[in-house]
């Protein structure tokens, strides 16, 4: 099938998860109103995002098991359920609990939609369409505001939800008609304890890391690392573990996940905290500051769009994120001097869309068949824990210099405060990304190893071939009779060593 009608089948997917991040945030005061909410109606938004966090992994494990097609189906089902649950609220629990329904549902979406494409289009090929996926997501980011104002507006907020219900059906509709080939499993008992215990682990983090969280910290750190133990125990004596031991030891994965969580941190500590600079310090309009903070997405954008390109055409993947992370650090710099800021965010936004095919490829080029599911889900929640920890650090850089507000004071932000302290504050935070963007860098020319890139999918699903294969690209897996036979009779035998990275 072509990689043009894989792509269009998911994209409507990765769409939904992506738009149902933001279009909420916008109609927020005029549900609060309508169900007489109060501080809480923030949980709204928290409530999808940490149940769709947690379910992260356990959705891309049930796919290897089970085939993605089954839990793609079962994933928006959920958010549809979910969906209609929220736009039939009464009240606020209700909508808070309908919200974690559709988390839950959300979750497999982005994640499943990356499985899919890794397991119908070649790590070297899959480059390209890396910048049609920041496309659909920047998209979705601008798109989500403007459609939740509109319909609270000139409708009714529970449109935001209403509209799931046709687009849900449409996405089920594309998969099942475009993707049947892909529902294939393999023979494994799923370790429910150890996904259990992950997503309480999720959960207690992002908790700990939210500064809306009205728990105390100190027994979330505490539940947190008993929670940990406990999964490491139960993943040590499980045979087929939620998190299995041996994705860490294929080459360039673990540093892989690792930066992926630095660039998201990165950048969500730009398209938070810049805003707020721009508003409190220096009395721009939120609308003013939303035009200005489009030409980071459009750099994103515009940067894995290019690079995708790059590596389809070359191989080349190491070089791109070496140079994404040096772009970003100058883009700090600049911030940080209080120089140049758009066109610190457009040199900013390149470089992190740079990191985004590379990081992508490398993960994808590395994991077996029977580990792609999880892998790939791994590797999407780092992406998301990387945002929230990004929040969280940039906050506690902030508040010291700047005091945090209680009371009173606290429902109307910090734009009556000292404009030089608050320009500490913001000064202080671009300083510590800055530190996070060059430690980023210098890890990626210490640890990230080039590598060729397959130029044909693996679709072992055998769990011994995951055992036997652990260690090996997916590109380098050992060919079947089928595959030589194709091979031969295509004059490809020759080829399996082209994509070499131009950076060895």
């Amino acid at each position: 099938m072509s990689p043009k009608t894989i792509f269009a089948s998911v994209a409507l997917v990765i769409a939904l998860g992506s738009l149902e991040k933001s279009i909420v945030t916008t109609p927020l005061p005029i549900i609060g109103d309508e169900l007489g909410a109060g501080q809480a109606l923030t949980w709204v938004v928290t409530a999808y995002l940490l149940a769709a966090t947690a379910v992260l992994p356990v959705y891309g494990k049930l796919s290897d098991i089970f085939g993605r097609v089954k839990m793609l189906n079962a994933s928006i089902v959920l958010f549809v359920l979910g969906s209609i649950a929220c736009a039939l609220a009464q009240d606020l629990p209700t909508l808070i609990a309908a919200r974690v329904l559709q988390g839950i549902g959300g979750g497999g979406l982005i994640a499943l939609a990356f499985t899919v494409i890794a397991d119908s289009i070649p790590a070297r090929e899959v480059g390209k369409y890396q910048g049609y996926i920041s496309a659909v997501y920047a998209v979705s980011s601008i798109a989500g505001p403007l459609l939740g104002g509109y319909f609270a507006e000139h409708l009714s907020w529970r449109w935001v939800f209403w509209i799931n219900i046709p687009l849900g059906g449409l996405a089920l509709w594309m998969i099942n008609t475009n993707l049947k080939h892909l529902n294939q499993g393999r023979e494994s008992q799923f370790d429910w304890l150890g996904a259990g215990l992950l997503m309480i682990a999720t959960t207690l983090l992002l908790l700990l890391l939210s500064p809306e969280a009205a728990i105390s910290k100190v027994f979330l750190a505490f539940a947190l690392t008993i929670n940990l133990i406990a999964l490491v125990l139960v993943e040590r004596k499980v045979s087929d573990p939620i998190l299995p031991a041996r994705l860490t030891r294929l080459p360039g994965y673990m540093i892989s996940v690792s930066l992926i969580m630095c660039s998201q941190l990165l950048m969500f500590a730009v398209l938070v905290y810049l805003p707020l600079q721009m508003q409190w310090q220096q009395g721009m309009t939120a609308s003013t500051a939303g035009l200005i903070m489009v030409v980071f997405m459009m750099s994103i954008t515009a940067g894995a769009y290019f690079g995708g390109k790059r590596i389809a055409k070359t191989g080349v993947y190491k070089s791109l994120v070496v140079l994404g992370f040096a772009m970003a650090s100058v883009a700090l710099g600049l911030l940080y001097f209080g120089m140049l800021t758009k066109v610190a965010l457009a040199l900013g936004g390149l470089g992190l869309g740079l990191t985004l095919p590379a990081l992508g490829v490398v993960v994808q080029n590395v994991l077996p068949a029977s580990d792609r599911g999880i892998g790939l889900s791994m590797f999407g929640y780092s992406r998301e824990l990387g945002g929230a920890i990004g929040v969280a650090l940039c906050g506690a850089l902030f508040h010291m210099k700047v005091p945090v507000l209680v009371g009173e004071g606290a429902g109307h932000g910090l734009s009556h405060f000292d404009p030089q302290v608050l320009g500490e504050g913001f000064t202080l935070t671009y300083a510590g990304m800055a530190v996070v963007s060059v430690i980023a860098l210098l890890a990626t020319i210490a640890c990230l190893k080039a590598q060729s890139l397959a130029e044909h999918v693996t679709h072992d699903q055998t769990l011994e071939s995951g055992h036997e294969q652990g260690n090996l690209p997916a590109g380098n897996h050992k060919p079947d009779r089928k595959d030589i036979a194709e091979t031969e009779a295509t004059g490809a035998a020759g080829d399996t060593g082209k994509g070499n990275d131009g950076t060895k």
